[in-house]
């Protein structure tokens, strides 16, 4: 006797989105600077894979001996790495100042930018990168019929599942996944 295994829609959800990386291609993401020391402000922005843009910069004193452009994977500038290897050494004379990821971590090692000086272990500032409005971010879908399968409810399209020759009731479930790239996986289980 074949017995349907139950799979929950949580089940399968949940692990998808607890393993999914950061994007790597966060190419339009921005974030304002805070300014905690220096003057420093601004609005980070992606502009490709190795390149972050900001713009507004402002730096009012750059004399800090050891200033470096820092990533991090959380909101404390202290527990991340150097992203950029060009030393920051004095104060903004534009209002346009581009980093070059040059270090050896990319856009998928960290969501928050900074200006970080190694001597002192002192933050002058911050931003938390964001996708714009509508941006990559993978949610579920509703109302999408993979291939295969028919929509009203069960896989026979009548709401009540699928009954075999002995009286059991196996009930299809189906997904689809929507990611960066348009759709990563769909399919369909049937008990």
């Amino acid at each position: 006797m074949h017995v349907p295994t139950l799979l929950t829609l949580t089940s399968l959800l949940l692990p998808i989105y607890a393993q999914s990386p950061a994007p790597a291609n966060k190419t339009g993401w921005t974030g304002t600077l805070s300014s905690l020391d220096g003057g420093l402000g601004g609005t980070v922005t992606v502009i490709d894979a190795s390149t972050l843009r900001i713009t507004n910069y402002a730096l009012e004193d750059g004399q800090a001996p050891a200033l470096y452009w820092w990533g991090t994977a959380s909101t404390k500038l202290s527990e991340g790495f150097r992203i950029s290897n060009k030393q920051v050494k004095e104060a903004a004379t534009s209002n346009v100042y581009n980093i070059t990821l040059d270090a050896g971590k990319g856009l998928a090692d960290f969501g928050t930018v900074g200006l970080w000086c190694e001597k002192f272990s002192a933050n002058f500032g911050q931003a938390t990168l964001a996708p714009p409005s509508g941006g990559n971010t993978p949610t579920p879908t509703g109302g999408s019929t993979p291939a295969g399968s028919t929509p009203g409810g069960g896989m026979n399209g009548n709401g009540n599942g699928n009954m075999n020759k002995n009286g059991a009731v196996g009930v299809g479930v189906s997904w689809t996944v929507v990611g960066l790239a348009g759709v990563l996986a769909a399919g369909m289980l049937s008990g």
